[in-house]
């Protein structure tokens, strides 16, 4: 019984040591560390571009930036272009002076969607050429369709899912070995 006690105990150990070791990597998703221009940042001129930098890579595809006027006009006048941790679009000055609202939706490297919003004011106006939501002629050069990337490109980061296969492999063999039946010896 002290045979059987003492591996159970062991196996579940090893399980919990497995499952804390490998939690922090599966549970961790990217978040946004910085922009450019920043939230809540007051500037004077337009920027050329504003880029947006998370914590972890970011997937090429699936990707949304948007710059959208107080007058839900847009700004972008690019495809959002990722690299490594870092996406941007490119802009066409701006308008009047006011509020700006960027609006982002991308994949990090695991699979996580991570979506959000947030503001900079322009304080003097800009001569930028807009393109109006709707407006007939031309493509809105911000519109939600995904960025495309090469099919062969890779993001560089390590899929989470292979660290989830080996410790549920690591585990279950632990189990096993601890479990098994044990040959009765002669006396």
């Amino acid at each position: 019984m002290t045979s059987w006690l003492s591996r159970a105990a062991l196996t579940a150990a090893a399980a919990l040591t497995c499952a804390a070791l490998t939690a922090a990597p599966a549970m961790a998703h990217a978040a946004l560390s910085g922009s450019n221009p920043a939230d809540g940042a007051q500037i004077d001129t337009a920027p050329d571009q504003v880029t947006l930098t998370f914590n972890e890579n970011i997937q090429p595809s699936f990707v949304t930036l948007k710059v959208v006027g107080a007058d839900g006009t847009q700004w972008g006048k690019s495809e959002p272009v990722v690299t490594g941790r870092d996406v941007s679009v490119d802009l066409d000055g701006l308008g009047d002076a006011g509020q700006y609202t960027v609006a982002f939706r991308v994949v990090s490297d695991d699979g996580h969607p991570i979506e959000g919003t947030y503001n900079f004011q322009l304080t003097q106006a800009s001569t930028g050429a807009a393109t109006t939501p709707g407006a007939s002629g031309g493509s809105t050069p911000t519109e939600t369709a995904p960025a495309a990337g090469p099919a062969a490109e890779d993001s560089g980061g390590f899929p989470a899912w292979v660290l989830i296969a080996i410790a549920v492999v690591v585990v279950g063999g632990g189990v096993a070995f601890f479990l098994r039946p044990q040959g009765k010896t002669r006396r």
